[in-house]
């Protein structure tokens, strides 16, 4: 249609952008328009993650996280400081309402919550224990997504998907950024959580290149946090997340005839500088998590 103005005539684009009009660019990503995700822990891994999910035009995203967000982690964070002291969960739901609006995250999908709390951070509310919060968190789910980089937590999840007979992805970086992981657990499939931290600690699966926690390489501690906090480039960050989603999108389409591809590994870790620090590009090595003869959960079974 053209509108008359003052100097003339303009006319108005049409856009098109229907979940169709959509899908005609990813077509393999389809089945996750019938996908719930639950991506708990929203930092620098969790956040950018959630966005991908939210661009891949998954279904429904589940956001967990308990924190705010504080300007200081724009560097790593992505929607910067214009959502400084909102809730991080609150920020990224408005985000994704607004931008991708055929991806559900409406009030139920969002929980303030932290894994292992019993109950809800603020403790002026009546809120339900945790128990039942997580039962909300990943009813009707298809996938856990971890990026809380918290192995007490990452080990409670593993147990919590196995239960609940749905795949668990969880990620992580090293100090410094300087590597990273991707773990997928599939129930009655692959060997356990601690199946693979025994693969590590034994050397069968080496671990990603780590900076040494000297002169502040690793770990710092920055003015006002109560916690220290590993050292590192978002952009170097991203890579881990973004291969956390590849593994995540992979598992849910998986077995789905022109869908996206079936990854053949369970473990991603990759390398994003050489061992005395140097930089190289980023190098992505594979394993298989196999049930391992000492676990005491999974007993050597074999799959």
């Amino acid at each position: 249609m053209a509108k008359q103005t003052k100097t003339g005539h303009y006319g108005a684009k049409v856009f098109y952008a229907s979940p169709t009009d959509l899908f005609v660019r990813i077509p393999e990503l389809k089945p996750l328009r019938e996908k719930t995700v639950a991506v708990f822990g929203l930092g620098c891994l969790g956040a950018p993650s959630a966005l991908e999910f939210a661009r891949a035009g998954v279904r429904c995203i589940r956001l967990v996280d308990f924190d705010i967000v504080d300007p200081s982690t724009s560097v790593r964070w992505p929607l910067g400081f214009s959502v400084a002291g909102d809730k991080k969960v609150a920020a990224l739901q408005e985000f994704i309402n607004k931008n991708h609006p055929y991806t559900k995250c409406g009030r139920s999908d969002v929980f303030d919550f932290k894994v292992g709390a019993m109950r809800s951070i603020d403790l002026t509310k009546s809120l339900p224990m945790a128990q039942e919060t997580m039962e909300k968190i990943v009813a009707g789910s298809d996938l856990i997504y971890d990026s809380t980089a918290e192995w007490g937590v990452q080990h409670f999840l593993t147990d919590y998907a196995s239960r609940c007979q749905i795949p668990y992805i969880g990620l992580s970086g090293t100090w410094g950024a300087w590597g990273g992981r991707v773990v997928r657990i599939v129930p009655n499939r692959t060997g356990c959580w601690s199946c693979y931290r025994l693969a590590c600690n034994e050397g069968i699966i080496p671990d990603p290149p780590c900076a040494p926690d000297e002169d502040g390489k690793g770990l710092v501690q920055p003015t006002g946090c109560a916690d220290p906090t590993f050292t590192g480039a978002g952009f170097d960050m991203l890579q881990i997340s973004l291969m956390g989603v590849r593994m995540a999108v992979s598992t849910m389409c998986e077995g789905i005839i022109g869908s996206y591809p079936s990854f053949d590994c369970d473990a991603v870790h990759i390398c994003l500088r050489s061992e005395d620090g140097s930089l190289i590009a980023p190098k992505f090595n594979t394993y298989k998590i196999d049930p391992n003869p000492e676990c005491p959960r999974c007993h050597g079974n074999s799959k």
